[in-house]
Order: C-alpha cells, then sequence, then structure tokens
C-alpha cells in the first residue's frame, strides 16, 4: 500500500511513502548503513545510547536517523539558500549562521532585508531615510545631542506620513527635510 506524502499524519509515513515511490534502489533515496550502537552506563546516573563510529560517514549516518527519530524538520534559508534544523517555531524562515564580520546571523538581518527591498520602490521613504541615516551619524559625530535627533526624527515621521497621504506634495517634504 503506498501513503499520500500529501495525507500522511507523520514523518516516518511519509518517508515510508517516499522510499515507496522511489523503489530503495533509486539512486535518489539515502541509504542507511548498518550502525553499531549499544546501551551502556555511561556515568553513576546515565544509560545512554552509545555509538561506535569506524568512518567519519557512520557519524553523519547516526545524525541522519536522529533526525528521522525526532521528526526534525529541515528548511531552505530564504537569506543564504541553505539548509537549517527548524528547531524552535515551525515558522521560521531564516537559520542561525553568522553571515558578515559583524557577527549577524541570517535571522537577525534577512527579514530587515525583506522589508527594506520592498520598500525600495517608494521615493518618499527613500528620500527620509537617507536624511534619517545622515542626520543619525551626526550624533557619533558630536555635532547633534541624541534628544535633538530623536524629537526631530519624530517630527520627520509626521511629515512623511502627511507626505504619503497626499497632505503635502513630495517636493514640499523634500525641502523641509533640507531645511529642517
Amino acid at each position: 500500500m503506498v501513503i499520500n506524502p500529501l495525507s500522511a499524519s507523520s514523518k516516518l509515513e511519509r518517508m515510508v511513502s517516499y522510499y515507496q515511490a522511489l523503489g530503495v534502489e533509486s539512486p535518489d533515496v539515502y541509504r542507511f548503513n548498518s550502525c553499531t550502537t549499544n546501551f551502556e552506563l555511561v556515568d553513576e546516573n546515565t544509560f545512554a545510547e552509545v555509538l561506535y563510529p569506524e568512518t567519519i560517514f557512520d557519524i553523519i549516518d547516526f545524525h541522519v536517523r536522529e533526525c528521522v527519530r525526532r521528526e526534525i524538520k529541515f528548511r531552505v534559508c530564504k537569506n543564504c539558500g541553505r539548509y537549517f534544523a527548524v528547531t524552535g517555531h515551525a515558522g521560521v524562515e531564516y537559520c542561525d549562521r553568522v553571515i558578515n564580520k559583524k557577527g549577524q546571523t541570517c535571522k537577525e538581518i534577512g527579514a530587515f532585508r525583506v522589508w527594506e527591498k520592498s520598500r525600495s520602490g517608494d521615493a518618499v521613504f527613500r528620500l527620509y531615510r537617507r536624511e534619517y541615516k545622515r542626520r543619525f551619524a551626526w550624533i557619533k559625530a558630536g555635532r547633534i545631542e541624541p534628544d535633538a535627533f530623536y524629537a526631530w526624527s519624530e517630527k520627520a515621521r509626521e511629515k512623511k506620513a502627511e507626505c504619503e497621504t497626499g497632505k503635502i506634495s513630495f517636493e514640499d517634504f523634500s525641502e523641509w527635510l533640507g531645511n529642517s
């Protein structure tokens, strides 16, 4: 009996269906090797499964078995395009790999990049963002106090909202940013 992979209730049933559909001899099917394990007393209070690997492939095989046994899902990261284990929230789209010299992970910057890209076609947002970044840099340069910057930022957000709703024109908004 072949189980429809979409209607199967567990990952193990989907694996059975996958292996039955492709055939055990298919090159696309992962072949599990025999693995030497034993249950042993590893210290005074712990009884655990112990692996006795002969090659590095035995260790890889053992980890794949554990993923199947624990029904761990894998997904492709929307930022870096590599596989990662979904161990927490089922809707996670980004991995925890460090991807730049600042130590930021895909999870930290992936969603921000998508949001920023979606806003890249918005001329009002681009103008506001450029001025915001310029003035924020003034804080580090000592040209403006943080309180003054945040007061300007609040007023700039109000003006940006007015421009987006059509209360003021793009040119008026641009002029206000340049003179504020």
